[in-house]
């Protein structure tokens, strides 16, 4: 499946996780104009915070922004998901942020299919994300980029790859496999 393709058509989004992302796109060089004519096209007019809104019209807005702007917006918006979106308060370790990211995921959408995120430890101080969400690449690695930095420590030097031998949904996979090393 595509990236940018919602699993289900009924699928919300929380409001404040959504305009944590338009927040991150204008960080990314988007005019804020701009951004709410791709939500409007999408059927997202005056986003509330506290509102849910379909989350095609979200990925259709992003799909519009990476298109005209490139994939560093894509990346700068997923960087403010962390920072915006609903997350689990006792997360205080890298480990614990990547176990945890499908239960912030999950919390921040509703009404059908959306896909998850599955981390798993491969040893001492390596782990591999299984990102499993219509999203894309580029957002995910962005999320990875802010969860990092939170919980990196001085001296410490963080990895992020694809996993050898995985697909990606920029070619048109369902899912992208990264492992993180620190």
């Amino acid at each position: 499946m595509p990236q940018f393709v919602a699993f289900s058509p009924t699928v919300e989004i929380w409001g404040g996780s959504l305009l944590g992302m338009v927040e991150g796109l204008v960080q990314g060089g988007v005019p804020r104009d701009e951004i709410l004519a791709f939500l409007a096209q999408g059927g997202i007019l005056d986003p509330d915070p506290e509102g849910w809104y379909p989350q095609q019209g979200l990925l259709d807005t992003l799909r519009s922004a990476g298109l005209r702007f490139g994939a560093e917006v894509l990346r700068a918006a997923g960087r403010a998901i962390p920072v915006h979106s609903r997350f689990p308060p006792e997360v205080d370790c890298l480990e614990r942020a990547l176990t945890t990211l499908d239960l912030a995921y999950q919390v921040n959408h509703r009404g059908g299919r959306i896909g998850h995120y599955v981390a798993r430890r491969l040893g001492s101080r390596r782990m591999e994300l299984f990102c499993d969400n219509p999203y894309g690449c580029d957002l995910d690695l962005g999320i990875l980029d802010t969860l990092l930095a939170r919980h990196q420590k001085p001296g410490e030097a963080f990895r992020v790859h694809h996993a050898p031998g995985t697909s990606c949904r920029k070619e048109g996979h369902r899912a992208c496999v990264y492992q993180v090393a620190w």
